[in-house]
């Protein structure tokens, strides 16, 4: 198997063995019964096994600057040792990586932290790949810090077959868009002038789903952007009460068919939870809460929804009467994470936490057998404007 076809979880895995390989032999060689004498022998062993290895691999020592790259690391930049030691690796990365990349890299060797970063590296050939760069802290076999030893691959066609998959996924949102615009429109249209006493009270609804799937698709550029920590929701002001009220309204239908009623409880006009952030994203939270929810919950339960101000915090509080299965709970806001929903995801409660620590704030839960389930959201309160003169 090829590097770029690897999972990030695979190479990690062969860094993790390689690095216990090399202890073994330090542990060894560090023994009272061992021939070997001087540390250089261990060092110069270990260098030559990873020497050509199919990873580029470097070293730095104490100082951070690099005294050691691998054949393999060589043979990718076509640059000789000593152009690379010290800080001459550094010319190979890409003027718009460079600045992030020797950050993280004096920021985790200043902590002896393991990390990991992602950069552009030129090439032999003069074009630049994405490389994967995860640097490890080491001891010396007389336990004092030795440096930092860091294995790197090229994850260029990864990157490529993400952008597609990106440019694929904004070609299909806005194919996606055109005929959703149209049906809200013909929507409008065809039900501007009827007063039929049983349609008329639909038609809010209606128009309301229509837009939510609009905005839902708006929004996944911007869930995206949150994996990657790249996305920093708007200063605007937003009743917290109205948010949670058009998540209410939203999947009022689901709770109906559901037999499932809903039972929100909101603070008084005159005391309202004020935050500030995308009114669109939040709303998403508080919908795929409450829809866990509705269904976790046998027909003819109760839905509690509460908001309400604490301090500095804006705290919504959605109760239902199901029980989290003990196998998910020390995962429950992780990826894929579901059991015992035929067409669960296990996206909506990972979503959720994105969404609200990018808010500033978080998301519980508690859950027994006697008390059920309550899913708490915390948002930082907007501070109040100081009066003007």
């Amino acid at each position: 198997m090829l590097d770029s076809d690897k999972t990030k979880e695979q190479l990690l895995a062969e860094l993790a063995a390689a690095r216990r390989r090399i202890a073994r032999l330090e542990a060894r060689d560090a023994s009272p019964d061992s021939d070997c004498t001087p540390t250089n022998v261990t060092a110069d062993f270990y260098l030559s096994i990873l020497n050509d290895a199919p990873a580029l691999i470097w070293r730095a020592g104490p100082d951070a600057k690099c005294d050691w790259f691998n054949a393999t690391w060589l043979a990718f930049t076509g640059r000789a040792m000593y152009q690379e030691i010290g800080d001459g690796w550094a010319l190979g990365v890409h003027p718009d990586d460079f600045d992030r990349c020797l950050d993280t890299y004096l920021r985790a060797f200043a902590a002896r932290e393991f990390f990991e970063m992602e950069y552009r590296l030129r090439h032999r050939g003069g074009e630049y790949r994405w490389i994967l760069d995860i640097g490890c802290p080491f001891l010396e076999p007389g336990g004092a810090f030795g440096g930092y030893i860091g294995y790197c691959y090229d994850i260029t066609q990864r990157k490529t077959d993400e952008r597609f998959r990106l440019d694929v996924e904004r070609i299909i949102r806005h194919d996606i868009k055109t005929p959703l615009h149209s049906l809200k429109t013909l929507t409008q249209v065809l039900f501007a002038d009827v007063t039929d006493e049983e349609l008329t009270p639909l038609l809010p609804t209606l128009y309301r789903a229509i837009n939510n799937v609009i905005n839902l698709v708006d929004s996944t550029d911007k869930i995206m952007q949150l994996e990657r920590g790249q996305y920093a929701p708007p200063a605007t002001r937003l009743d917290l009460a109205g948010v949670v009220r058009g998540a209410v309204e939203t999947l009022a239908p689901l709770a109906a068919a559901s037999g499932v009623a809903l039972r929100p409880d909101f603070p008084d006009a005159a005391a309202p939870c004020t935050v500030t952030g995308d009114a669109v994203l939040l709303e998403t939270l508080f919908a795929n809460c409450l829809k866990n929810a509705i269904e976790a919950s046998p027909p003819g339960a109760d839905v509690g929804l509460a908001c309400r101000r604490d301090g500095d915090t804006a705290r919504v509080a959605i109760h239902n009467r199901g029980l989290v299965p003990e196998a998910i709970r020390a995962t429950f806001f992780d990826k894929y994470v579901t059991m015992g929903k035929s067409h669960g995801t296990g996206l909506g409660t990972y979503s959720a936490r994105l969404i609200a620590r990018a808010h500033g704030g978080d998301i519980t839960f508690t859950t027994s057998a006697e008390a059920g389930t309550t899913v708490t959201v915390r948002l930082p309160r907007a501070v109040t404007a100081a009066p003007g003169p």
